[in-house]
C-alpha cells in the first residue's frame, strides 16, 4: 500500500511568500512603466548666496536647486558681474535635491548687479 503523502503547512506558506513578492514586484515595474515620465528635463533653478573675500578676490558661493525629478549631470553655471565672467561645471544635480558651488571674481560683487545662471547640463 503506496503511502500518500501530504504537503506540509510550510511549504504552502512559503510558496504563499513567494507568490506575494513576485506579484509586488510585477505590480511595482508595471507601474513605473505606466507612468514613469521619461521625456522629463531637469528644472534648475541658480540663487546666488554669500560673498567672501579670498586670495583671488571673491568668491560668490550659489545653490542649484532641480525642481525636477530627473537627475542633471555635468551642469555649466555662468557668473557675470559687467564685463567680468566666471563659469564653473557641476558634476550632477540630482532630481528633487540641491547642489552648492562658487565663482571667483576679481571685483567685488557687492552692491553691483551680478547675474548667475545655468547655461546647459547633460542627461545621465
Amino acid at each position: 500500500m503506496a503511502s500518500q503523502s501530504r504537503t506540509p503547512i510550510l511549504e504552502w506558506i512559503a510558496a504563499g511568500l513567494g507568490l506575494l513578492a513576485i506579484l509586488f514586484v510585477v505590480v511595482v515595474i508595471g507601474r513605473e512603466a505606466l507612468t514613469a515620465e521619461s521625456a522629463q528635463l531637469p528644472s534648475l533653478e541658480v540663487h546666488a548666496g554669500r560673498i567672501v573675500p579670498n586670495a583671488a578676490g571673491f568668491v560668490v558661493e550659489f545653490d542649484v536647486t532641480n525642481r525636477s525629478s530627473a537627475t542633471a549631470a555635468a551642469v555649466a553655471i555662468e557668473g557675470k558681474l559687467g564685463d567680468e565672467t566666471s563659469t564653473t561645471t557641476l558634476d550632477y544635480v540630482a532630481g528633487d535635491a540641491s547642489a552648492k558651488g562658487g565663482l571667483f571674481f576679481k571685483a567685488d560683487p557687492r552692491g553691483k548687479p551680478l547675474e548667475i545662471r545655468a547655461l546647459g547640463f547633460q542627461t545621465p
